[in-house]
């Protein structure tokens, strides 16, 4: 729990115009200081059971307690389920029961980020947007190191092709992210069916102008608008000083 800010947050969720099933799922624990966003991997059998899995084992984490203890939790529960999802794909003789998770938890003025796979995390700071991961998938790979700018690597055939995620390997790599919170810090935690669709300018504009209770429903308003060719969720996170 962050005893020096106030947090408030809104998740919203929605299956989009083209797939049966949301293989989604989101968590929105303001008073914990804790939210992510899970994205079961399109395409590999039980999507949806993988990432309420992720998401099951992250609410159980406790709220109190350092940063690095609670990122320390985070890794573990992280690594808990990969190992659940790898032996239950080799039970069920499935090639991967898979899913994406960007969390982001808070403590003491600090903030951390865990993440493995295409959600991801943004920051509204002073009015500018910054995406604090980078997609663990074969584009983000040729964006990183040059091959490919950011317009192609949003509309590039090896987007989908995700290099990290739980449930993937029995080797679970996850990244982190740490940094101070500032006053008025807007988050975005969101599955790629948001980032595919919707640019970061037009982001940055509906985080900027709306409460996240207005934001959260209107972003995912507009990837519907634009397509909706994903499941698309997102949780949107306000930051203020207490007292």
């Amino acid at each position: 729990m962050d005893s020096q800010f106030q947090w408030t947050s809104a998740a919203c969720t929605d299956v989009g115009h083209v797939r049966a099933r949301n293989e989604d799922a989101c968590l929105d624990r303001p008073a914990q200081a804790l939210w992510a966003v899970a994205d079961g991997m399109g395409g590999h059998a039980l999507g949806d059971v993988a990432s309420q899995a992720v998401v099951a084992a992250l609410a159980a984490l406790p709220a109190q307690g350092p940063l690095e203890d609670r990122l320390g939790a985070t890794h573990a529960a992280l690594q808990a389920v990969n190992r659940e999802l790898v032996d239950e794909a080799a039970r069920l003789g499935v090639r991967c029961i898979g899913s994406t998770v960007v969390v982001l938890l808070a403590t003491d003025g600090r903030c951390a980020c865990v993440w493995a796979g295409d959600s991801r995390l943004y920051r509204l700071r002073g009015g500018q947007l910054a995406r604090l991961t980078r997609d663990h998938n074969y584009a983000g790979q040729l964006l990183a190191t040059g091959w490919i700018t950011e317009e192609q690597a949003r509309r590039h055939p090896t987007r989908n092709t995700i290099t990290r995620a739980v449930g993937a390997t029995p080797a679970l790599e996850p990244e982190q992210w740490l940094d101070d919170v500032a006053d008025g810090d807007i988050f975005l935690l969101c599955s790629d069916g948001l980032s595919n669709e919707v640019d970061d300018d037009t982001i940055a504009a509906v985080l900027a102008r709306h409460d996240v209770a207005q934001a959260a429903p209107e972003l995912v308003r507009l990837a519907l608008d634009a397509g909706g060719r994903d499941n698309v969720s997102v949780v949107v996170v306000r930051a203020a000083r207490a007292g």
